[in-house]
Parts: C-alpha cells; structure tokens; sequence
C-alpha cells in the first residue's frame, strides 16, 4: 500500500517537511525545514511516495507499545512532519497543517496520518536501505 492511500492525500502537494534527526555518539538533535522549492524536499516526497508500505504485526500485539534501544555509534534516527496548506479529504473533510508524520526510532518505522488520528508502525522491502537514504537526504548539506 501506498502512503498516499492510507494518508488520503497527495505528498507532491505538501507545503514544506520538518523535522529532526540524531546520529550516535551525537547527544543533540538537529532540526531542518524544507521549503517546496528545496530539492530536498522533492526528493523526500519522491522517496516516500515511491515506497510499499505494509502494517507491522507488531500493531496487533502491541498498538501504543513504546521502544527501546542501546544506540551504538552510528546509529541514527529521525522525524519527519509532511506539512500542507488546504487539502481536501476523500470523505469531503478539510485538513491543513501536519498531515502525515514518518518517524525512524533505530530502524523502527512509525507513521501517523491526520485522517485517522492514528501512529502505526509499518515496514518497506529493503528497510534498511530506505531508512538510511532518508537520513542521508536530511541530513546532507544544502
């Protein structure tokens, strides 16, 4: 399944991403905001819309369960907020403002989308290589 379909809304049509990220030994967060005009942004969008996205089983056993992890150096993590001006819902809702939120806590992929008030988490094929390219994009000079 797509972002898009489970969002119920059109990621090339966000306003701008924020969000932060953190690499091990790092003990300080990083803050970034792209514009629509940002290639980061656009290739952020690209990314996250060209991706299957398929609910954890972990969902079932666990719905709000939280995490732990021992980062060793390395070790990254980051939160991304897809922000949109005025978009229309298939159920003729109105929604503005942070409609969809990704986030990599060491590997573990949650997603929170507006239309439903929900935090799932979710997997892709080749995680691992889709989490890291989203850190390199984020965190990459301008």
């Amino acid at each position: 399944m797509s972002l898009q379909e489970f969002g119920k809304v059109d990621l090339l049509q966000c306003n701008s991403i924020t969000g932060y990220y953190r690499r091990v030994p790092d003990t300080e967060f990083t803050s970034f905001e792209f514009s629509a005009e940002d290639e980061r942004c656009s290739q952020l969008t690209d990314l996250f819309a060209q991706q299957k996205y398929r609910r954890s089983l972990i969902n079932l056993l666990s719905p709000d369960g939280g995490s732990i992890h021992q980062p060793k150096d390395g070790d990254f993590i980051w939160d991304l907020s897809f922000n949109f001006g005025p978009t229309d819902f298939p159920d003729g809702s109105t929604g503005k403002g942070t409609l969809i939120q990704c986030r990599d806590f060491y590997g573990t992929l949650s997603i929170f989308t507006a239309i439903d008030g929900k935090t799932l988490r979710y997997t892709t094929s080749d995680q691992e290589a889709f989490l890291r390219q989203v850190y390199d994009i984020i965190s990459a000079e301008p």
